[in-house]
């Protein structure tokens, strides 16, 4: 691992982690403004309203305008939004050659399960209504996000709607049952979340719901049919044990999915693009994946 790494998670570890496991309300989550990282200038951002969900497109000069990322972001479902992602959401813009909406999809605990699922799937309609074809999307999330790419998937399989050409799942929390093996083997060497952490995220979301509905945690769901998926994920995390399990359910389901571990990375990784070398080398193959999905360019 990089000195970069190592101190990223040393950072996590000292803030965040202490943060997610400790908070009492969700609003403390919330923070006005993006992540810490300069936008470059020829970056171009629209808030728009899609079928009542918020959403922002992040797009870059040069990109196929006929190809889209529909970017889910992650937070537990009770924090998160395009500014926390729009640091990500460029740079899929410039190495995939796409256009990436980033759904502001609403939060719990005001807005319980299955609100994320439904506006997810009311963006995703969006597009194909705006004559966006399902094989030029790619649908992509992290962490909370990540599980919702997936519920989103498993849900447009149900209402007969055609899915789109691929899917990335960075850090997928798909069993909010929190009963993956690396909750426990992984506790103490994951930089940024506990298990107690997600577990409050989950009772937050659900309310009184089946933790293993089927559109709440995907991994207890057919995934039968589901288009390519690359799965990333750190060693170290705990939630690793979801990565692990939903690649090997879509597989034995007959799909393709891939699984990259990359070593001692903390959650979420990618995000950290503009700081850690591994993080920009991830965010490079997962665009590898995408211009191979779909046949775009890098800009």
């Amino acid at each position: 691992m990089s000195i970069r790494g190592s101190l990223l998670n040393f950072f996590l570890r000292k803030t965040i982690r202490k943060q997610f496991q400790s908070f009492d309300n969700p609003e403390d989550l919330r923070v006005d403004g993006g992540a810490p990282f300069r936008i470059p200038k020829d970056v171009m951002t629209e808030t728009i309203d899609v079928s009542g969900v918020s959403a922002e497109w992040v797009t870059l000069p040069g990109v196929s305008n006929d190809h889209v990322m529909l970017y889910l972001h992650g937070g537990g479902y009770v924090f998160g939004s395009p500014d926390s992602h729009r640091e990500l959401a460029w740079r899929f813009s410039k190495g995939c050659g796409v256009k990436v909406l980033v759904a502001d999809y609403r939060l719990a605990p005001e807005h319980t399960f299955p609100a994320a699922v439904d506006d997810a799937t009311d963006c995703y309609r969006w597009l194909l209504d705006q004559g966006y074809s399902p094989g030029k999307i790619v649908v992509a999330g992290d962490s909370a996000g990540a599980g919702l790419s997936a519920a989103l998937m498993v849900n447009l399989k149900n209402l007969g709607l055609a899915l789109p050409q691929a899917a990335v799942l960075i850090s997928p929390w798909v069993d909010l049952a929190v009963t993956g093996e690396s909750i426990t083997s992984n506790e103490e060497s994951d930089a940024m979340l506990t298990p107690d952490g997600i577990r409050k995220f989950a009772r937050l979301y659900l309310g009184d719901r089946d933790p293993k509905a089927p559109l709440a945690s995907p991994l207890y769901a057919d995934l039968s049919g589901l288009p390519p998926v690359k799965v990333i994920v750190g060693s170290g995390e705990i939630l690793r044990s979801d990565a692990e399990r939903l690649v090997e359910e879509i597989q034995r389901t007959g799909g393709t999915a891939t699984l990259d571990i990359w070593p001692d990375m903390p959650h979420v990784f990618p995000m950290f693009a503009a700081l850690v070398p591994e993080a920009k080398k991830a965010v490079f193959e997962i665009c590898e994946f995408v211009i191979e999905a779909l046949g775009t360019r890098a800009v």
